[in-house]
Formats: C-alpha cells, structure tokens, sequence
C-alpha cells in the first residue's frame, strides 16, 4: 500500500493530513519546511499604505506577528493572490478587494492592472526567499508608477527531519509527494537530503499550484501532476484520479 508524503510546513501540514485521511488515502503528514515570523529589518513605514499586496497566507500570519497596530487597516485596499490568501487576510481585518482567478503573480498583475497605481503607496509583505513578493511584483507596479515597499515578516528555513520522522518516511511505501512550494521541492531533491528522503524521489509528484509544478518539471518531466487550484479539495480530486486513495477492502 502507498502512501502520500505531505511536505507542506505547519500550520497548513495537519489541515491537509487530515482532509486527506478523512477521505481515505495512507498519509504521511512531516513538513520539509518551517516558516518563522520575523520584524522587518526595514523598519515599518511612516504612513499606512493605499494597497498591500498579499502573496501568500504566509505574509498575511507574518505582518500580524510583527505586531502591526490595528490601525487603518479597514480602510487599506488589498490584494490577495488566491482565495485561501484572501480568507486569511480578512480574517485579519485587511479589506480584500482583489482575487485573481489565476492565482499567482501574473494573476495578481492582470486583476491589479484595472487600477490606477500612479502615485500609490503599496506595501508588500514577503519572506526571506526569492519569489513573486521580492522582484516581480514589486518591479511591475514601480513600472506603474506605484510607490512600492517590500517588507520582510518571515523566514522560510529548511526542517531537519528526526530520526523517528525519517524512520516513518523509510517504512512506507512512496506513492506520491506533495509539494505546496517551490522551496518544498528544493529540499526534497537537495543534494544532501537523507537517503530516507532520496528514496522519495521516484514517487509521483503533485504539485498544489504552478510555481510548485514548475520546479517540480525541472527535476524531471513524467509523473509530474498539478492540481486545478490550491485547495484541498482539488488536492483529493486529483490523488483520487491518480489511483492514489486507499482502496476500501484494504480500509476495512
């Protein structure tokens, strides 16, 4: 029997678990990843923004835990790459304005390129690796005539597994990995990863999102699957079209 190896950091890691042994399939929930939340080294702006632009829950968790003052939040404009990003941010009190239909940067650029940022203080909040929050975006709304600051609220950091966890990963079967980011698969492919993780790289892998995808084609190009949207529930959809799910005799 096969099992699903969740990668995804904490908090997000136990949802997934759960939502995927909840529909039957053999998981194995152990993150590769662990995101830290950080003060920004910039300091914080003078005046509150026009728009923040939110690229990831991440960022969302990340400006909170910096101690952000409630402030005029309801009145800032925000941008939100996905719906997950979204529901995170106006949980938080942010006016969330904007979802993208693609989520991703392009996305987020097609949706944004309907307002006139000509003069506009934008915040975007970001973490400690190269992405959408760091060049992309910040460089096409300048273009745009956007006064853009970037501030850094977390850290992403490669998890040392334990030897317990990697016992767990060396006792099952490899079916397939799930990778919720480009990092997540850096770490799994890395040259110094465990012979216990190295033995996961044959498995399908399955991608919630593109830039996953992506890097998840650079390490080879068969058996590469993406998901239709980052949620769980696209999640489950396609494992279960890949003859992932545990079948029901063996539940039994």
């Amino acid at each position: 029997m096969s099992t699903i190896w969740i990668t995804r950091p904490e908090p997000g890691n136990a949802t997934t678990t759960a939502a995927l042994q909840n529909d039957g399939f053999a998981v194995l929930g152990l993150p590769v990843l662990e995101v830290r939340h950080v003060i920004p080294r910039e300091g914080w702006p003078s005046e509150w923004p026009d728009w923040v632009v939110f690229v990831s829950a991440n960022a969302v968790r990340g400006l909170e835990a910096a101690g952000l003052p409630a402030g005029a939040r309801p009145r800032v404009r925000a941008a939100a790459v996905g719906a997950r990003t979204a529901l995170e941010a106006a949980g938080h009190g942010w006016n969330v304005e904007l979802v993208p239909k693609s989520e991703n940067a392009e996305g987020l650029l097609e949706i944004m390129g309907r307002v006139d940022m000509r003069g506009k203080r934008v915040w975007i909040p970001g973490g400690n690796r190269e992405g959408s929050a760091r060049h992309v975006l910040p460089d096409a709304l300048r273009a745009r005539g956007a006064e853009v600051v970037t501030l850094g609220v977390y850290e992403t950091l490669d998890r040392v597994a334990s030897v317990d966890e990697l016992a767990k990963l060396n006792a099952a079967t490899p079916g397939a990995v799930v990778f919720h980011s480009p990092s997540a698969v850096d770490a799994v492919f890395a040259e110094n990863a465990p012979e216990e993780v190295r033995r996961w790289q044959g498995a399908d892998l399955v991608a919630v999102g593109p830039a996953s995808a992506s890097q998840c084609r650079r390490q080879r190009s068969e058996r590469v699957w993406e998901c239709t949207e980052p949620s769980d529930i696209a999640l489950l959809a396609l494992l279960a079209s890949i003859g992932k799910r545990v079948p029901q005799e063996k539940r039994a």
